[in-house]
């Protein structure tokens, strides 16, 4: 790239990445079944090429979905994968990302940063938008709901109640306590007195009942709320107990960290197990293969949605351009520049009660404020070519 002209046939050789551990304050804390969350954990990675193109990625792990710990994916990009790059041509994407399967067996949300990355240098060198280079615009805009924590049923009635004052038609209920799956059911109820009969709502138990049995009579006990869908009742291992529900109560089930790939999606097709999949970038390792996995999906007959760690302004506007790409995908969940107190890009302008815009610009449109990052880092590693 010479005086910001792109140049196609131009190698984006790999020179350096930047390893850029963060810590990002939410507004207010995030509660599930199986944690709780004061910040985003973070790993940002910089991309950049022998004639200084960059893209930018974003690592959010959760040893509790992905199997990753914030320091350990750090570690790994810097010492593992973040070498294994260098050298390689960036317009190769799905060629050069293959290769870390090599150096690494698992770690998908390091492998998304460096995917998402390429992606963006990719994109930027090419002075597109993301989502042109994955195919093009099949939908003219998004809409996002916004999650609700675990808390008491009259705690999430008010949360929901002031989510609708703000313009969104759909609220996403977190459950999942197996000790108590009735008061659970009681937490839909009393958010479907608050909303009234119009709002959209989705349930999602992230595992919390464990076992189907739990599950059908947790489901079956808010059937008459009407969820939108009940989203991985059950332990991720247990596809054949999601299966289970799905025939018991009837639901509209969800599998979310149920599959982390085509492996796991194709056993869930095989089993009738859900009638949705939650394809996230840090489960399944980057854009590349969510593209995969959602052509699984749509040849199944099962919906998408793109769904959310939790994430900046980086790898929720990658999301976000993978949801505009494809048809499959009908709803979107990427709220986390909504929930940052702090972010390191302004994709928030971006959204506007229940809607939400993709930003101008090229790559991902997403440019991160430096000042900000090194406010927010933990440590700045760059792993260079010798």
């Amino acid at each position: 790239m010479k005086g910001g002209t792109p140049e196609p046939d131009r190698p984006l050789r790999i020179a350096a990445i930047d390893v850029v551990p963060v810590r990002l304050p939410l507004r207010e804390p995030f509660v599930i079944a199986y944690a709780s969350y004061a910040d985003v954990l973070s790993v940002l990675v910089r991309v950049r090429t022998e004639d200084g193109a960059e893209g930018w990625g974003e690592a959010t792990p959760d040893p509790n979905v992905t199997g990753e710990t914030w320091p350990s994916a750090a570690a790994m990009l810097r010492d593992d994968l973040a070498p294994a790059l260098l050298g390689h041509d960036a317009r190769d994407r799905f060629g050069t990302m293959s290769r870390l399967d090599a150096v690494v067996e698992g770690a998908p949300a390091a492998k998304a940063a460096l995917d998402i990355a390429l992606h963006d240098l990719v994109a930027r060198s090419l002075a597109v938008p993301l989502w042109v280079l994955l195919g093009g615009c099949s939908k003219a805009a998004l809409e996002i709901s916004r999650v609700v924590s675990l808390g008491t049923p009259e705690a999430m009635a008010d949360a929901a109640r002031g989510h609708v004052a703000d313009g969104f038609s759909t609220v996403k209920l977190k459950v999942g306590d197996a000790t108590a799956p009735l008061l659970d059911a009681a937490r839909v109820v009393a958010v479907r007195a608050a909303v009234g009969p119009e709002i959209g709502i989705k349930v999602d138990a992230n595992q919390g009942w464990k076992a189907s049995g739990t599950a059908v009579r947790a489901i079956q006990a808010m059937s008459e709320s009407q969820p939108a869908y009940v989203e991985q009742p059950v332990a991720a291992w247990d596809l054949e107990g999601l299966a289970d529900v799905r025939r018991q109560t009837g639901a509209t089930i969800m599998v979310d960290e149920g599959c982390h790939g085509a492996r796991d999606l194709l056993r869930v097709v095989a089993l009738r197990a859900a009638d949705l999949v939650n394809i996230k970038l840090m489960k399944t390792g980057g854009i590349g293969p969510a593209l995969r996995l959602n052509a699984i999906a749509e040849a199944a007959g099962i919906g998408a949605q793109v769904g959310t760690m939790v994430e900046s302004s980086i790898a929720s506007a990658a999301g976000l351009h993978v949801a505009i790409a494809l048809a499959n995908v009908a709803t979107v969940e990427m709220g986390g520049p909504l929930m940052l107190a702090e972010d390191i890009g302004e994709l928030a302008t971006g959204y506007h009660g229940n809607q939400v815009l993709l930003p101008d610009g090229v790559g991902l449109g997403v440019q991160p404020d430096i000042s900000t990052v090194r406010r927010f880092a933990t440590s700045w590693h760059e792993v260079r070519r010798d």
